[in-house]
């Protein structure tokens, strides 16, 4: 089976997890034809060790933890004051991030995710209930409901 044939069906799935990751999806792609580079000029493989969907994310986060970590890395810790979706997500610190969009957006199993991210099962569970945590922390908020009617 081609490379080509292994990750076709993926690469729409990869672009997805990318922009949610990066925050943009000029970015995301930026990243996405970086795994796609290194595959063609044989700079990286995919390996036979995993499905091929598990080896194209593992290979993406090869790629992003040597450049986009650092360069895409915002003020973690500042969920709330984002504007959009995106940007809550900007302020998940990177790791956790990457976890928890792996698990709730991709789909993948902490085992897989263990495998994508060269992490424990166990951490890769923790990675991602920290950043369900942090966001409903974040979110969290006291409401008082006032009602003119005596009955109600």
């Amino acid at each position: 089976m081609s490379i080509r044939d292994k990750i076709a069906t993926h690469l729409p799935l990869l672009r997805r997890y990318a922009r949610a990751l990066t925050g943009s999806q000029q970015s995301g792609d930026m990243y996405v034809r970086a795994v796609l580079e290194a595959l063609i000029a044989g700079e990286a493989e995919l390996g036979d060790d995993v499905p091929p969907r598990v080896a194209l994310y593992r290979l993406f986060h090869a790629v992003w933890a040597g450049t986009g970590q650092r360069l895409t890395a915002e003020e973690t810790g500042a969920v709330a004051n984002g504007q959009t979706p995106e940007e809550r997500l900007q302020g998940l610190s990177p790791v956790s991030r990457q976890a928890l969009l792996l698990n709730a957006l991709e789909g993948f199993s902490f085992k897989d995710i263990a495998t994508i991210l060269n992490v424990e099962p166990t951490e890769a569970e923790n990675l991602a209930s920290e950043a369900q945590a942090e966001i409903e922390r974040e979110l969290e908020t006291t409401v008082l409901v006032i009602e003119d009617e005596a009955v109600i």
